[in-house]
């Protein structure tokens, strides 16, 4: 257990620093991206088609960080075991772990930009209680959901390429049907089954709740997107195991 804790550690510090490796502004470029969304939502839904929302950049940004950490970690799943094959053919080595690293590798990100994040929030008025300290148990469950579709994704990609392909418009498409750049009170109410049934929509909410609101989260809908992550980090977990056997062949 030991050795397999170590061996992450390494792992995700090595895939952070090379996946910046040779570029002018390097780690840098974590920082640069998620600003630049920003900047360009701001723009939109401030000036050019208002959406009337107070201190409307601590809004977004509550909410675009986690999206962020969510949509590149799912979208990057699909080479997990096809780009590692070297290492998946090693003796003694769980491929599993390359979900857990690939997990937390981006949630570095997040990490890096939690003091940004709280300076946006004092810049524009909003306050710290508190609910604040629900924010780990909020990581913990996406971190359990991203490394559940992780396993389901790197799994299925290594027989069925197309995988990668369909995963990149799925979370292009979900980033609309998620409440990060508008408030999931406008959305009709014959539609709320689909922010209900959407995990990663509730744990958005929740953070914008305890970060942005200063207010406790929908406990009811947390319960219920808390199943939810654990029910999928289960499955993806089952077909893994599986198919893990098949995964050697193939690779």
């Amino acid at each position: 257990m030991s050795y397999q804790l170590d061996l992450i550690v390494h792992l995700v510090g090595r895939s952070f620093l090379l996946r910046y490796k040779g570029s002018l502004l390097g780690v840098l470029w974590s920082l640069l991206l998620p600003l630049s969304q920003l900047i360009v939502l701001v723009f939109l839904f401030e000036k050019v088609v208002p959406l009337n929302i107070d201190s409307y950049p601590a809004f977004v940004f509550t909410a675009l960080l986690p999206w962020n950490w969510f949509g590149v970690a799912v979208s990057s799943a699909g080479g997990l075991f096809l780009g590692n094959r070297d290492l998946v053919r090693r003796p003694n080595f769980a491929p599993w772990i390359l979900t857990i690293v690939n997990t937390l590798s981006h949630l570095l990100t997040y990490v890096f930009f939690l003091p940004v994040l709280f300076v946006f929030l004092l810049l524009w008025g909003r306050e710290v209680t508190p609910w604040l300290l629900l924010l780990p148990l909020l990581i913990l469950m996406q971190g359990f959901l991203i490394a559940g579709l992780g396993l389901i994704i790197g799994t299925l990609n290594v027989f069925y390429r197309d995988v990668e392909h369909i995963v990149s418009v799925a979370v292009m498409l979900l980033f609309y049907l998620t409440p990060v750049f508008y408030r999931s009170d406008m959305v009709g109410e014959k539609y709320r089954l689909l922010y209900d049934l959407n995990p990663i929509a509730v744990l958005i909410e929740s953070y914008r709740a305890i970060l942005y609101q200063a207010a406790a989260p929908e406990w009811n809908s947390l319960l219920v997107a808390g199943s939810m992550c654990l029910g999928v980090c289960g499955l993806g977990y089952l077909v893994y195991q599986h198919q893990l056997h098949n995964v050697f062949d193939t690779l």
